[in-house]
């Protein structure tokens, strides 16, 4: 073995004890070639894999030094056990550099999207790529009569980037909150009536933090959700908890007092999107939001 593959294999050795990666983010590889492309539906969304059968094998051309994931679940057959050995075989450059097992047994939130048939949890492997350009192929075996269904994700580097505020193109009023020190925070207000609503470019992930109003005769803690769709489809409804917040006030409504702060984050998928947050309980509910995306997805 020559001394560069010697420190490929300590490095996946380390592996079991952790990394030293900065802060990271991960993309998914999309040239990949081999296999059956395959449509996977999870949380209510359509992900699509490569399907690979005995023999198969799934190819993409990847450069270094950078860290690849390889996610994959077994797809069962109406014969198959309820737990089903099977193993990825990694190559890089022509040289296997990880035989990995592991065992498929049925996930109820995952199905097919066209076909019935369970599917199974998801896995995952890990490879370090040495600098420079590299050919990677993955293959599977399995002792049941199903398909080992992967994908594969490459790991980008990313310095810590800053948050900056993103205005709404619609919503019911702005508000200003200042706390007892002077200092000041712009929100926009929405309603049951008026959500807030605003275009953007993916992919990406906001930060929403948003503030229930209170009147002066609320006590105690106040329960409320709001409802994010994208593209005028349901995302998903958080359910949050909050008391008043007696240090601060809205200096455009002094008889309604703003609610502790909650936090939410929208991820956005790749393209342009428009995203509206809804306030849906309770029935008559205001909310306060200050919505942030990082500066690096904002520039794009």
């Amino acid at each position: 073995m020559t001394r560069r593959w010697t420190t490929l294999a300590l490095a996946l050795v380390l592996l079991t004890v952790g990394s030293a990666w900065a802060k990271t983010s991960w993309v998914s590889v999309k040239n990949v070639a081999g296999g059956d492309e395959l449509c996977l539906r999870s949380g209510g969304n359509d992900i699509y894999y490569h399907a690979l059968s005995a023999g198969d094998e799934a190819r993409c051309r990847v450069s270094g030094p950078r860290r690849l994931k390889i996610v994959s679940r077994y797809l069962f057959t109406t014969d198959d056990a309820e737990r089903v050995p099977y193993t990825l075989s990694i190559r890089v450059d022509g040289q296997e550099v990880l035989r990995k097992a592991f065992t498929g047994k049925p996930f109820e939130n995952v199905s097919l999207c066209a076909d019935p048939g369970n599917v199974g949890s998801l896995r995952r492997a890990y490879v370090d790529l040495p600098a420079g350009h590299h050919q990677v192929s993955v293959s599977a075996e399995t002792t049941g009569g199903g398909r080992v269904a992967l994908r594969i994700f490459r790991q980008v580097k990313r310095k810590r980037d800053r948050w900056m505020a993103l205005s709404p193109e619609s919503y019911s009023s702005m508000r200003h909150l200042e706390f007892a020190s002077g200092t000041q925070s712009s929100y926009y207000h929405f309603d049951a009536t008026t959500p807030l609503r605003f275009e953007v470019h993916g992919p990406t992930t906001l930060r929403v933090r948003t503030r229930l109003d209170f009147d002066h005769t609320m006590n105690g803690s106040q329960t409320y959700a709001v409802e994010v769709l994208i593209d005028g489809i349901s995302w998903r409804t958080f359910h949050f908890d909050t008391t008043k917040l007696s240090s601060a006030r809205w200096l455009e409504s002094p008889d309604t007092l703003p609610g502790t702060r909650n936090e939410l984050r929208i991820d956005v998928d790749r393209g342009t999107h428009t995203v509206e947050i809804h306030c849906v309980r309770p029935e008559a509910c205001g909310v306060a939001a200050m919505i942030h995306i990082p500066e690096s997805d904002l520039e794009r």
